[in-house]
């Protein structure tokens, strides 16, 4: 064996192992910004939804107190 086939024969393998730890590494860096991106998004539409329900929330309580006002003038008019 000569010297440039031991060299290709270490070299090669070493340089191909490290090439596929910078793809990982990259591959790796894209996906996390990929899902950070769709957790940032789903929490804007979780706050967007929240701040729709509490306002629905609010509006259905409102009207529940105004039907136990009326309910509670039709009990005092009953009773007289």
């Amino acid at each position: 064996m000569t010297d440039l086939q031991l060299y290709l024969t270490i070299g090669v393998p070493s340089f191909v192992v490290l090439i596929s730890i910078l793809v990982n590494g990259f591959l790796y860096n894209s996906l996390s910004s990929a899902l950070n991106s769709r957790m940032s998004s789903l929490e804007s539409r979780m706050l967007a939804l929240e701040a729709t329900f509490t306002t629905r929330f609010d509006l259905i309580m409102g009207k529940l107190s105004e039907l136990d006002t009326r309910l509670g003038v039709l009990e005092d008019r009953s009773k007289r």
